[in-house]
């Protein structure tokens, strides 16, 4: 009888070895050490009906500045998640469920680290915040614009110096007269949209949520801060900092400072401030109509007994639809070419301002969500 009962003694054995293997793989999982992102393990690290912000910014500066208000308070079961290079803060502002990233300022980081934003959480809605230079007189330093739009102006279609056509003349900025110019014409060009069950379109501006937008409008008489040392009103600006909404922003991977190509920008396309992100933010989150994105992430550990193999399998199925709104503060002016320390500093403390107030009148409701 002892002898009959030592293979089944032997299946529990390797049963229970078995069992402790995928204890093992999902404790790895958990901690985030594979090369792929887990969404429902996260998901039900915080719970699975908790959805959030995403905090998008493209500089450590405003990341700092946000995470050190006083305003973020960091979630005490997970306080965030390092994954590819990037640190996604998690926590509460105004009790509401947000995640912070800093993206980083060049285009191709801004797009895949908000990518990876959506992939690792359940994302409603994007705020987007940051610096940016003035090429209008409808923006002085401090201000605080929220743009109804933006377009990706880094896409040139380069002509010839003999072509009659594009909106950008080199010849038209020679000095001391116009003339020919063996640099030609550059048209803009618009940037290919893909959605689902739709074909793909072609488009230069980039709208900015419209309920978002309303809700947003509740701001307009939100006191930005105009000095360093409010207390002593020291390193003030020369003029009272206000929230502008409406106008354009432009967004390149450059950092511009030339005062004749931003008055390009205002004169043609009506663009009031420039930065290097914005329209990158919107790309990643503007989908048209609701898209499903299924990802598939896939655990395969084989172990060899009695002849099975066994498969740990995890799927999420993700979405990239959500509302969108952008807070550019002004940090200097390209036409003017004015900029400073107390400019720089108090451009980031009033778009924190504005995020945060923003994300305290939009709550925890999901009136406004458009699912």
């Amino acid at each position: 009888m002892a002898l009959a009962g030592l293979p089944s003694k032997m299946l529990s054995v390797e049963l229970a070895v078995m069992v402790l293997v995928l204890l093992a793989m999902a404790q790895q999982s958990m901690q985030l050490s594979l090369r792929s992102p887990l969404p429902e393990v996260v998901k039900k690290i915080n719970g699975n009906t908790v959805s959030y912000l995403g905090i998008v910014v493209s500089s450590s500066g405003s990341e700092d500045a946000l995470l050190n208000s006083g305003f973020f308070v960091p979630s005490t079961h997970v306080p965030y998640i390092d994954l590819v290079g990037r640190r996604f803060n998690i926590g509460k502002i105004k009790g509401v469920h947000v995640v912070v990233v800093n993206v980083g300022g060049e285009i191709p980081n801004v797009v895949l680290g908000t990518q990876v934003l959506f992939d690792l959480l359940t994302i409603r809605g994007i705020i987007h915040f940051g610096s940016a230079g003035s090429v209008s007189d409808s923006l002085s330093l401090g201000d605080v614009a929220v743009p109804a739009s933006v377009a990706f102006t880094g896409n040139w279609e380069w002509k010839s110096n003999t072509s009659k056509r594009g909106k950008l003349k080199f010849g038209d900025f020679n000095l001391p007269q116009k003339g020919a110019n063996s640099l030609g014409s550059a048209d803009f060009q618009k940037v290919k949209l893909y959605t689902a069950g739709n074909p793909s379109q072609n488009l230069l501006w980039l709208p900015v949520d419209s309920d978002w937008l309303t809700v947003a409008s509740e701001l307009q008489g939100l006191k930005l801060q105009e000095c360093v040392d409010e207390t002593n009103e020291t390193n003030c600006l020369e003029n009272t900092p206000a929230i502008v909404f409406g106008g354009r922003g432009s967004t390149a991977d450059t950092y511009l400072k030339n005062a004749a190509y931003g008055e390009f920008l205002a004169n043609r396309l009506n663009v009031t401030f420039v930065d290097t992100a914005s329209a990158a933010v919107a790309l990643v989150r503007e989908k048209g109509k609701k898209e499903k994105l299924a990802v598939d992430f896939r655990i395969r550990h084989n172990l060899v007994t009695n002849g099975s193999c066994f498969d740990l399998h995890l799927q999420a199925s993700l979405t990239n639809e959500v509302p969108y709104i952008l807070f550019r503060a002004i940090s200097n002016s390209v036409i003017r070419g004015t900029s400073s320390s107390n400019s720089r500093y108090l451009a980031t403390a009033n778009s924190v301002k504005v995020a945060v107030k923003f994300i305290e009148l939009i709550g925890t409701s999901n009136s406004v969500f458009k699912y």
